[in-house]
C-alpha cells in the first residue's frame, strides 16, 4: 500500500540524493543516510504507508520492531556507537519511519537529541565505493541477525 505524494512511498530524485537503499527486511526497507557524520546512520521505513505506528496491525508492527532492533544492534556493533538514538517524528513526512542514529561520546550532538542536519562544513560524505561497502556490510549483518541470509 503506497500513498502518492508521500516522500517515502514516491522515493523521488531528491529522496535518492539523501538516502541510499540498502535492502528489504521482514516488514521494512532500510536506507543509509548520505550524511555519515555519525557513522552508520540509517533510516528504516515500514514497507506500507501508515501515518501512525499504532495503525499498523500488531503482527506486522512486531515484525517491524524486530527489524528496527536488528538494525540498531547492527549499527552499534559495526560502528562502535556508544548509544543509539531513535527519531520518529513525521510532522511533514507522514510515513512511519525511524532515523536510527548512532551517537558517539565527545562527537556531534552527544548528550542532546541527534542533529538531523549538521552544519554543511561538519558533514561527512563518503566516496561511491565507501557507500557501497558500508551498505553491503550493513545488509549482510542485519539480514543474518533476522535469519534472512
Amino acid at each position: 500500500m503506497k500513498k502518492q505524494g508521500c516522500y517515502y512511498c514516491d522515493r523521488d530524485e531528491g529522496f535518492r540524493e539523501l538516502l541510499f537503499e540498502i535492502c528489504d527486511l521482514k516488514a521494512s526497507k532500510i536506507f543509509l543516510c548520505k550524511d555519515q557524520t555519525l557513522p552508520g546512520r540509517c533510516t528504516i521505513m515500514f514497507r506500507d504507508h501508515y501515518e501512525e505506528i499504532y495503525e499498523i496491525p500488531k503482527a506486522e508492527r512486531d515484525l517491524y520492531m524486530d527489524d528496527v532492533c536488528a538494525l540498531a544492534e547492527t549499527i552499534k556493533e559495526l560502528f562502535g556507537a556508544d548509544k543509539i538514538n531513535y527519531g520518529i517524528y513525521g510532522d511533514t513526512c507522514r510515513h512511519v519511519h525511524y532515523t536510527v542514529c548512532p551517537k558517539y561520546e565527545g562527537k556531534l550532538g552527544w548528550g542532546t537529541p541527534f542533529i538531523m542536519f549538521p552544519d554543511p562544513e561538519e558533514r561527512i560524505y563518503l566516496t561511491d565505493e565507501e557507500y557501497e561497502e558500508r551498505k553491503a556490510l550493513i545488509k549482510k549483518t542485519v539480514r543474518a541477525k533476522l535469519g534472512l541470509e
